[in-house]
């Protein structure tokens, strides 16, 4: 049991430290502690994403993403009852900007319609997730088009959508809950952070992505963790 324990709590460390790149912050309200937590309003985000610190695709686009974060109850198999998924929503520069996505099945939702892609860690735990199934957000059908993977990190335990469809149907327009941006140089990251939350207009705070994530492995883990001793003791 204590083995299995810190094995579990190691591997989640790992995913969620995975989910996170170097080159990338992440903006959040100031004072969330999490994304589920913070809330960016569109004038913030669309500041954000135009402050030229922020690197640009191929397209001449900045590679700059304001995320919807949500949760959703969903029933699961195999069992009964239901657990939280997370639901994120997206945009096209979000795509470009998270180079490790990979479609292991189906394709890439379209930007603009109902569709989703599934993480392939949750495809096979929860009803309704399979390629061609319809999942229900607030009585919306959505077709789901594929799954997907991100080389083991947290978001592949996520469904993802187009962020523009899927704001009003979980009452979501005035804003977002996080911007994620790739930095023109990664070197700048303390001027930049000072510049942003210095700023009256946005009322953010600015995280290294992986530091974020780290931060958010460390309480699970030492519950996990204590939970391992607890039973062992025992």
């Amino acid at each position: 049991i204590f083995v299995a324990a810190l094995a579990l709590a190691s591997g989640f460390q790992t995913a969620l430290k995975q989910s996170g790149s170097p080159d990338h912050i992440i903006v959040l309200r100031k004072g969330a502690d999490s994304e589920i937590s913070s809330y960016v309003s569109l004038d913030a985000a669309n500041i954000i994403r135009a402050h030229p610190a922020v690197a640009l695709g191929a397209d001449g686009r900045p590679l700059a993403s304001p995320d919807l974060v949500v949760i959703a109850n969903k029933p699961r198999l195999g069992q009964q009852g239901s657990s939280n998924v997370t639901v994120r929503g997206i945009n096209s520069e979000g795509l470009a900007l998270r180079t490790g996505v990979h479609v292991t099945a189906g394709r890439m939702f379209a930007p603009g319609s109902d569709e989703v892609i599934v993480g392939r860690r949750i495809a096979p735990r929860f009803a309704d997730c399979r390629v061609g199934d319809e999942l229900k957000f607030q009585k919306r059908p959505f077709k789901v088009v594929g799954h997907f993977r991100v080389a083991g990190a947290s978001f592949e335990s996520e469904v993802w959508g187009d962020a523009k469809v899927l704001m009003p149907v979980f009452h979501r327009e005035g804003g977002y809950q996080v911007v994620v941006l790739r930095m023109k140089d990664p070197a700048r990251f303390a001027a930049l952070k000072k510049e942003l939350e210095g700023d009256p207009r946005l009322g953010v705070q600015v995280t290294r992505e992986r530091d974020f994530y780290e931060e958010q492995s460390r309480a699970t883990t030492t519950l996990i963790r204590g939970l391992g001793i607890f039973i062992t003791v025992i």
